[in-house]
């Protein structure tokens, strides 16, 4: 396998036949330009989950695409991040197995996401370390430095046979607001502008800008003459790729496993021409042997560690982002639930963001601790807080103003009724609110089970920070959130969540 940033000629019609094999969708009709020296450039993101799923792409598919690549010429793999967390595995190493992996594919870099902080900084900055490849990062800087956290770089400028090709990242703002990060300053995406310029100051003919769900920086960016691709990655949609006059725009989603591939043809003086870009969905290539394998003893792993029943639900569940992230959800209330009765508190709260399946079980489905590790995979513990109904109240407004863009901050609760009215202003959506079947008192103190990342503010919620905290019922406190989740189902058999009126939107 070729090291990074070495080159040759590619021969275009090998490359044909992988397209026609993967049921590529081209775009557009490109001129062909007379040139030395072609480039392929895969991007490709996310994939934290290396458990298998029908009809989806994995590492190993992957894999066969890029020595196909690497055998018919020259080859950069741009890797878009936001593979170190929510991954099952993660949970246990959290994201090490996927540099271990990574490494095997040989990227030429990988961009930063908030999800790949996850875990937090100094994690990140390990997982620098171990990777044989950088981590790029313009905007997420240190706020004891100054400058870009420790194991990132601003940017990465890659020698091919078609010339020097730039690569910049942004985080999405959101990290600070969904994540605890407190020595971390998220400049505005928009300003990686002038990274892009810096980096055609230093001989780049080609730029690439990898953005982290930030759509509000894609029109400034798209209209920046530095930057030649503009690669944004959506938690939600369809794949997108757009090619024209030079230049390319892609949104990736990477729900099912998919690739972005750029041809450039160039003779390592001029700026190259863009021959071809494509979207190659991963599922249609036969898996890479030697990366399934490896691939393979994690799982393994992970089947020793998970596949033990715990319980069975009797009634459907699903966990897809929809259902999790915009009103009433069965699975998310049997957590909630789960959780106030280990604390015996007053009430409880779930951020649906912190359920990850994506999945759906059918009535009578047997769970296994892999199914509520994939559920939950962040290593969130639980304690219980006091707080005033003032602050729920105000909480559960934060709540409504996410159902829109189904954001992870919508709280599901326990021994509480909330109705809606999502068509009011935010700030004046929550109509009404009980627990305990009583009216809210905002005067009252209640004591709330919650995960250790909304007490400490985590998705917007600063109403919810708390200095003390109530004992459990058995004296233990601070407990991961998919413990107590699996030690419910196992003391119980047989569960059957159900919608019950919890969470009601006035129409």
């Amino acid at each position: 396998m070729p090291k990074r940033g070495d080159g040759g000629v590619w021969r275009f019609s090998g490359w044909r036949a992988v397209m026609a094999a993967c049921a590529v969708a081209a775009l557009g009709a490109f001129a062909p330009v007379a040139s030395g020296a072609e480039l392929s450039i895969v991007f490709t993101s996310t994939m934290a989950d290396i458990e298998p799923v029908e009809g989806e792409g994995g590492l190993a598919n992957l894999a066969t695409l890029l020595r196909t690549t690497r055998v018919e010429g020259g080859t950069l793999f741009l890797h878009g991040g936001a593979s170190l967390a929510a991954g099952v595995l993660s949970t246990f190493d959290r994201g090490a197995h996927m540099i271990d992996l990574l490494n095997e594919l040989q990227p030429d870099m990988m961009a930063v996401t908030k999800r790949d902080l996850g875990f937090g900084k100094d994690e990140l900055t390990l997982r620098s370390y171990e990777a044989r490849f950088p981590f790029v990062s313009a905007n997420t800087i240190d706020r004891n430095t100054g400058k870009v956290m420790e194991g990132l770089e601003p940017s990465a400028l890659l020698d091919t046979p078609v010339g020097k090709i730039g690569v910049v990242s942004a985080i999405s703002p959101e990290l600070t607001v969904q994540y605890i990060v407190p020595d971390i300053e998220v400049r505005p995406p928009a300003t990686i502008a002038a990274e892009a310029r810096a980096l055609r100051a230093q001989g780049a003919v080609y730029v690439v800008a990898i953005l982290d769900n930030t759509p509000e920086a894609v029109e400034a960016l798209r209209g920046e003459p530095a930057i030649d691709a503009l690669l944004q990655l959506s938690a939600s949609g369809k794949d997108v790729l757009e090619a024209g006059n030079g230049k390319v725009f892609g949104v990736h989603v990477n729900v099912k496993g998919s690739a972005f591939v750029l041809k450039l043809d160039g003779d390592g003086k001029a700026p190259p021409a863009l021959a071809g870009a494509a979207i190659v969905p991963l599922a249609g290539l036969v898996p890479d042997p030697a990366m399934e394998k490896r691939v393979g003893v994690y799982l393994t792993r992970l089947s020793e560690l998970l596949d033990i029943t715990v319980g069975t639900t009797a009634t459907p569940l699903d966990t897809r982002r929809a259902a999790i992230r915009t009103g009433e959800n069965a699975f998310a209330s049997l957590i909630a639930d789960a959780m106030r009765g280990h604390f015996n508190t007053d009430l409880a709260f779930i951020n649906g963001g912190n359920i990850r399946g994506n999945r759906q079980y059918e009535a009578g489905a047997v769970l296994t601790r892999r199914d509520i590790q994939r559920e939950l995979p962040f290593r969130d513990s639980i304690i219980a807080v006091p707080l005033t109904g003032k602050a729920l109240r105000e909480a559960l407004e934060v709540s409504a103003a996410g159902v829109d863009n189904q954001k992870g901050s919508f709280l599901h609760p326990s021994n509480m009724a909330v109705v809606y009215d999502l068509k009011q202003p935010a700030g004046s959506r929550v109509v009404s609110v009980t627990v305990g079947g009583k009216p809210l008192d905002p005067n009252a103190t209640y004591s709330v089970a919650l995960p250790t990342y909304l007490a400490q503010g985590g998705d917007g919620y600063g109403m919810l920070k708390s200095p003390g905290a109530f004992p459990s019922s058995s004296g233990a406190g601070g407990k991961l959130l998919w413990e107590i989740m699996a030690q419910h189902l196992t003391d119980r058999g047989t569960v059957s969540p159900r919608i019950d009126g919890r969470i009601t939107e006035r129409r």
